[in-house]
């Protein structure tokens, strides 16, 4: 069986690289498209993928180019699905791809969560949706549950591939760092997401004003995009120490591991490094996510919300546990059973229509 899967930003690659390994000893033969957006691509051939570049980054300001965007690459995964005749069609958030499966006649399962994004694509057009089951179901796509469209899978996403996650030490010597000195992470949040909220970039500003101050740490700066990265230089000083800026990308989930505290505008990296536990900080001032306030109220996510809070900061070496992971193997292998469960049924609803067309 043939299963497409879409991979449309930096994240999925790290989701989706063990869920792909764990489909192929299945038995399942994968179909992967990868948007050229961010460090999605090397990231992609880090994990020793298989793809094809479909498609590549648009951040448009106005909703309706941001549609459009959307719908040309939606066209353009639909040329390139065209023969290949996959059972399924996966993806984590790919709007894209849930357009190009529906008008494929593909069944689409679409993973998603972060409960304010415009998720209504997903349930209109996908025949399952899968979505943490911390996420309170008043939440969830109004209607969307009828016939058990709706699946809630247990623990975080990120737990699909940091609970068995290795550390690199290699990741310290590639960007000159001293693991004997602080160190400290920042992400900048995503500007052109629909999600974004402006008291975001505002925290995000304070926050470089605040590390400015830390002559004696090692900041690592890791910007989503190349133009990002322009912007950040040309506002921002961080030419120089104590701002470290990569080149391209890196092994973050190992540097995060090293670090002594780690800050991000959006949720994915300020939940790796909680689940690592590492000093994490979220500085996103948009509607919080059910797994953000778990996280939160669990005392391993500290929210910044205001200036007087990036203000009170201090900085320190922390000990690092023997065992510092606070995952296990229940989130991939749930995942791993749905995307299944969906392929066998719908590789059976192949079999049998093309049996009854035969007899017609």
């Amino acid at each position: 069986m043939k299963v497409w899967i879409d991979l449309d930003n930096s994240p999925h690659a790290h989701f989706f690289a063990p869920i792909i390994r764990r489909l192929e000893e299945e038995g399942l033969e994968p179909i992967l498209t990868v948007r050229s957006f961010s460090q999605t691509e090397e990231l992609a051939r880090h994990y020793g993928l298989k793809f094809e570049v479909v498609g590549d980054h648009r951040a448009p300001v106005h909703m309706a180019s941001r549609i459009g965007a959307t719908l040309k690459r939606a066209a353009q995964l639909a040329v390139f699905i065209r023969g290949k005749r996959p059972v399924a069609a996966i993806s984590h958030g790919s709007r894209a791809l849930t357009l190009a499966a529906w008008a494929s006649g593909i069944p689409g399962m679409a993973l998603y969560d972060y409960e304010f994004v415009s998720s209504g694509i997903y349930h209109l057009l996908s025949r399952k949706v899968l979505v943490p089951s911390i996420i309170p179901a008043e939440r969830v796509g109004s209607g969307s549950n009828n016939g058990g469209k709706v699946v809630r899978y247990p623990g975080f996403k990120e737990e699909v591939y940091v609970y068995d996650f290795l550390p690199n030490p290699a990741v310290l010597s590639s960007l000159s760092l001293d693991a004997e000195r602080i160190i400290i992470v920042v992400r900048p949040p995503a500007s052109w997401a629909h999600y974004h909220c402006h008291r975001s970039e505002i925290l995000f500003r304070h926050l470089m004003e605040r590390l400015r101050q830390e002559s004696d740490a090692q900041i690592v700066l890791l910007p989503r995009t190349l133009e990002q990265a322009a912007a950040l230089k040309q506002f921002f000083p961080i030419r120089q120490p104590p701002f470290i800026v990569p080149a391209g990308a890196i092994d973050a989930l190992s540097l995060i591991h090293y670090a002594d505290s780690v800050f991000s505008g959006g949720g994915t990296m300020s939940r790796e490094a909680a689940l690592l536990g590492v000093d994490a900080y979220s500085t996103f001032a948009g509607p919080l996510g059910a797994a953000d306030e778990a996280l939160s109220r669990s005392g391993r996510l500290k929210l910044l919300q205001t200036s007087e809070q990036v203000d009170q900061l201090a900085f320190e070496k922390r000990l690092r546990p023997v065992d510092p992971l606070h995952a296990n193997c229940a989130t991939r292998e749930f995942i791993v059973a749905q995307i299944m469960k969906f392929a066998d049924a719908h590789s059976l609803r192949r079999l049998e229509s093309s049996y009854l067309s035969g007899r017609a």
